[in-house]
C-alpha cells in the first residue's frame, strides 16, 4: 500500500492549477480525518470540504487509502523540513546536539504535529506499517545528520559510542517518545523550554551520547 500511493504521486499533473487543487483537496482532507478519524471518513465528505466533484477527487486519488498514506507522507516531509542541519565544522557538540534536540522537541510536540501522530497512532490497525514509514520520512534524515556529526567530532564529554548511527536513531525517537506522551496526555499543563532542556539532556544520557556531565556543567 505504501509503495502503491508513489504512483498516484508519480501521475498528478504538474500543472500548477493542478497542484493547488491537489494541496486543497489534501487541507480538506487532514480537516476531516482529524473531526472524525480514518474510519469514519468517507471521500464524499472529503469533497464535500473541499468544494469539488467526487470525481475531480478520484483523478487525484485512487482512494481513502491512497489519500491518506499521501497526507502522512506529506505531514512527515514537512517535519522533516523543519529540522536543522548540523554544523559539521562547529567542535561544541553538547550546543550542536543540545541545539538539535531541542528542535525535534519543538516540531515534534508542536500542536500541527502531535495532530498528525493522533492520526498515525490511530490508523496503525489499517496500516502497520506507516508508522515506521513515517519516522523514516521525518527524522530518517536528520538521524543521519546526528551520527555523521558524531562520526566527525565524537560523543560531547569523550564517551565511547559502539555504533553512532545507532546512538543517533535512539536519540531521535527518545524525543519522539515527549510528543507520543502529549497525544496520550493531552490535558497536562506542559512547562515547555524547562521540559525540552531537561528532556534532551535525558534523551543525550539514554541514547549513550553523553554521561549528563558536560550538559549540566
Amino acid at each position: 500500500m505504501l509503495d502503491k500511493v508513489l504512483s498516484v504521486s508519480n501521475r498528478l499533473s504538474s500543472n500548477p492549477q493542478s497542484i493547488r487543487k491537489k494541496r486543497q483537496i489534501l487541507n480538506s482532507a487532514r480537516q476531516i480525518f482529524l473531526q472524525n478519524g480514518y474510519a469514519e471518513t468517507s471521500m464524499e465528505e472529503i469533497a464535500i470540504q473541499a468544494g469539488v466533484s467526487k470525481g475531480t477527487l478520484y483523478n487525484h486519488f485512487d482512494s481513502k487509502d491512497d489519500l491518506f498514506i499521501l497526507l502522512i507522507q506529506a505531514e512527515a516531509s514537512r517535519i522533516a523540513r523543519k529540522l536543522p542541519f548540523p554544523n559539521l565544522e562547529e567542535p561544541n557538540s553538547v550546543s550542536v546536539l543540545v541545539q538539535i534536540g531541542t528542535a525535534i522537541l519543538q516540531v515534534m510536540a508542536a500542536a500541527t504535529t502531535v495532530s498528525t501522530l493522533r492520526l498515525v497512532i490511530g490508523s496503525l490497525g489499517r496500516f502497520p506499517g506507516l508508522g515506521e514509514e513515517f519516522l523514516m520520512r521525518s527524522l530518517g534524515q536528520t538521524v543521519e545528520w546526528i551520527a555523521e556529526y558524531l562520526d566527525i567530532h565524537g560523543a560531547p564529554d569523550g564517551t565511547h559510542i559502539q555504533d553512532n548511527f545507532a546512538a543517533a536513531e535512539q536519540f531521535t525517537r527518545w524525543c519522539l517518545a515527549h510528543a507520543v506522551e502529549r497525544v496520550l496526555l493531552p490535558n497536562r499543563s506542559w512547562d515547555i523550554e524547562a521540559d525540552f532542556s531537561a528532556w534532551v539532556a535525558q534523551a543525550l544520557y539514554a541514547s549513550g551520547i553523553s554521561t549528563g556531565a558536560q550538559l549540566h556543567a
